[in-house]
């Protein structure tokens, strides 16, 4: 509505006081709304705190579900979607109420303060009825009095005789009362185009802000659940792999049920001792008919027990398993002394039959400590049992290596085993971190002055930066995702899977070495806007964009000229110097900087042709470009091929190297490692190609046996690397191999590769 001009108070025509009745009707239907939205904005606070931690248990719910399942994969991805669940329910608790640490708790009741909700809209919008439009009321009365006052004296003024001698004292109370009742008048409009400019701007302030936070909180919860999304879709992949092998496995259940109920009766009788090659029905086969002398036996026997007196059979399981024949009960109700598990080392055992019992299909089995006498089913399986047991013996008393460990009686549980699944890149592992990688992160959340965040000091912070190599809390971690990747790349030191490399460039960093870059020179005036773990996150952003964004801390000593600076950061870089190249990207270094003086590479470039790993990593972290190309037309690629470094080609093709550009001689990568007889390098790129040529979406592949072969490769390459492996074909195939068989497979591909090559 347009605003009310004061010049309309003068003249007070019936036009501009109905205007000012739509203005006053405007206010009530507004206060309404805003009395009405603070309400409603409330109920929603209660009802996402509830609904918090109803996720909160329910996420605790996954985690406990976890730790029961013996399957690997799937108590892995429970813990793994329990714990991300757990991180986007700490964004949610900072945007409807700010708790304490026992809001995680779940066995003690949180502490709710004032929420961002509470503090950016709802107060702000009750201030507004409180301080605004509750006056306006008192000041309409006002208006109304003075208005009736001034038309009580105007009557009694114009109600006066011609020669009344009170004309003159009426006439001056009715200019009194009109003096006032105009004050009042301009007063009361003047308040009403306050409040009517006030819900155009205030008011609005408030929603935005309001949006805002609402924005960030699903973005930080979009942000940790985004990570997940290359896990879940392979571990889509593998589900339906695993359904489609179970309805297999169902369908061929269902085969042979169909077979044994059509199968004769005769098939199943102990005195029928036919082998199961003669068995009438096709695909039956029974389970005491085994072939002679199987060295992996199985099946029940019954076990004699008590003296000559007091005798009784027991039935058991046995089964050999290497030189061990072991035993165990099927019955969990047995009595405690027979459900006990054994094993006889047949080495020491000497086997015969016996007719000796008053039973038949008899034969002992006679250890140092005792004689085990053990019955068959009939005639032909006492003899299978006897045979078998004698060439293990046999085997194992020729033998001049000492008996193996006995094998292990109990299940594997989910901690035994390591899942093996695909989860991105090239990485053989299924997010779960080795042993060596995880001492590598707890070394680097104990390295000094990484027990607090970089940024507000909070304690024991789980997200990193890791092209800074600073530590930082969820709060800032917030606030570093919104700054984009090419400031800052945020991943959770607890959820996510790391690599090696970017685990030894945290540890060449971390916080006091990122502070010292970051915060070297903080002016006077600043230092009030330094956060703490309390801080709002308006003030956590003003700070964060200064110190990394603006880079207002970072001391620029003597302004050197920038191409001074470009080369003491490809200097640094190129002696492994991590922290003083960080220092110079701070200062504005170029990181794809060619060096004039050495044939303008790169410091990746450099890097990769000295095999530094770490640097490679900084460097790529910091988004070089990898495709970048010296004066004789190399590539970092070409460098990597040229040096065998598989662990180097593999992390470039996987940062989208381009493995077709040629250099100055028209060679490409591939033509470098042929070339100089790479074996390894050549199976990297030809396997790469072929996985390319075949999947042109790799993260949509289902191809877990490519991937897993390309990770084995990978670490067999490490292995023979430590060993001093030679690089050639002639050497592989004349050096006698340390690595597993898949090693050798891979080798013997890549000399295939390498002679095919060779010949073309």
């Amino acid at each position: 509505m347009p605003a009310l001009d004061l010049k309309g108070c003068l003249d007070d025509s019936p036009k501009f006081r109905k205007r000012i009745a739509v203005y006053e009707d405007s206010i009530q239907h507004f206060e309404f709304s805003l009395k009405t939205l603070t309400k409603l904005t409330r109920l929603q606070v209660d009802s996402s705190t509830e609904y918090s931690q109803r996720q909160q248990e329910l996420a605790t719910d996954f985690t406990s579900f976890a730790q029961s399942q013996d399957d690997p994969i799937i108590a892995h991805a429970l813990e793994k979607f329990g714990k991300s669940m757990i991180e986007v329910e700490k964004c949610r608790t900072m945007f409807v109420s700010r708790m304490g640490q026992a809001a995680y708790n779940p066995d003690v009741k949180p502490v709710i303060q004032n929420s961002h909700v509470t503090e950016t809209f709802i107060s702000p919008l009750e201030k507004f009825v409180k301080e605004t439009l509750f006056p306006i009321k008192e000041l309409k009365k006002r208006f109304e009095k003075a208005s009736d006052e001034v038309d009580s004296v105007l009557s009694r003024y114009m109600g006066k005789k011609p020669k009344d001698p009170t004309i003159l004292e009426t006439a001056k109370e009715l200019a009194d009362a009109r003096k006032g009742f105009y004050q009042v008048y301009m007063e009361y409009v003047s308040k009403l185009n306050d409040i009517e400019a006030k819900k155009k701007v205030d008011y609005m302030e408030n929603v935005l802000a309001y949006m805002y936070t609402k924005s960030a909180f699903h973005h930080q919860s979009y942000e940790i659940l985004k990570d997940l999304e290359p896990y879940m879709r392979d571990l889509t992949g593998l589900l339906n792999d695993t359904r489609q092998r179970h309805d297999e496995e169902t369908s061929e259940s269902s085969e042979y049920q169909d077979l044994c109920a059509q199968s004769a009766v005769d098939i199943y009788n102990p005195l029928n001792a036919v082998s199961s090659s003669t068995v009438s029905s096709p695909g039956i086969t029974v389970p005491y008919h085994n072939t002679t002398e199987n060295p992996n036996k199985s099946g029940y026997l019954f076990e004699r027990k008590g003296g000559r007196v007091m005798q009784s059979w027991i039935r058991k399981y046995f089964s050999i398993e290497g030189e061990y024949l072991v035993c165990s009960m099927r019955n969990t109700k047995t009595s405690k002394d027979d459900d006990q598990s054994a094993s006889y080392n047949l080495r020491v055992c000497s086997i015969k039959l016996s007719d000796s019992y008053d039973r038949r299909f008899c034969f002992e089995l006679i250890s140092p400590q005792r004689i085990i006498v053990l019955q068959a089913e009939n005639e032909k399986d006492m003899h299978e049992w006897v045979n078998s047991l004698r060439m293990v013996n046999q085997k194992a008393l020729n033998s001049d290596k000492a008996p193996p460990p006995l094998p292990s009686l109990h299940r594997r549980g989910v901690s035994d085993v390591t899942p093996v699944i695909k989860l991105n890149g090239f990485s053989g592992s299924s997010g779960t971190v080795s042993d060596s990688d995880k001492e590598l992160l707890k070394m680097v959340r104990e390295k000094p002055g990484n027990d607090k965040c970089a940024d507000c000091q909070a304690r024991e912070p789980e997200w990193a930066s890791t092209n800074l190599g600073v530590i930082v809390c969820i709060d800032c971690s917030g606030i570093h995702r919104s700054l984009g990747v090419h400031v800052s790349k945020v991943r959770s030191v607890v959820l996510d899977k790391w690599e090696t490399e970017s685990i030894e460039v945290m540890l060449e960093l971390g916080n006091t070495i990122g502070n010292s870059i970051f915060e070297e020179h903080v002016p006077s005036d600043m230092e009030t806007f330094r956060i703490n773990p309390n801080s709002s996150p308006i003030e956590r952003d003003l700070w964060i964009t200064e110190k990394y964004v603006k880079r207002s801390f970072v001391a620029h000593k003597d302004d050197k000229a920038q191409e001074t600076v470009n080369q003491t950061f490809w200097d640094a870089i190129t002696e492994g110097n991590l922290a003083e190249g960080l220092r110079y990207l701070a200062r504005g270094a170029n990181v794809d900087y060619r060096n004039p003086n050495e044939h303008l590479q790169t410091p990746l470039h450099r890097s990769v042709q000295l095999g530094n790993e770490v640097s490679v990593e900084f460097l790529l972290q910091w988004s070089s470009n990898v495709n970048e190309i010296d004066e004789n037309g190399w590539t970092n690629l070409h460098y990597a091929a040229n040096s065998n470094n598989v662990r180097l080609v593999l992390g470039l093709l996987k940062r989208h190297a381009k493995a077709d550009i040629k250099d100055e001689s028209g060679k490409t990568s591939l033509d470098l490692a042929v070339e100089h007889q790479n074996v390894q390098a050549v199976t990297a790129l030809r396997l790469f190609a072929f996985d390319k040529q075949h999947n042109s979406s790799p993260a949509n592949s289902l191809d877990f046996g490519f991937r897993e072969a390309m990770s084995s490769f990978k670490q067999n390459y490490s292995f023979e690397r430590s060993h001093g492996t030679s690089h050639s074909a002639l050497d592989l195939r004349q050096t006698k191999s340390h690595s597993p068989k898949e090693s050798s497979s891979l080798h013997e591909t890549g000399s295939k590769l390498l002679r095919s090559d060779s010949s073309q």
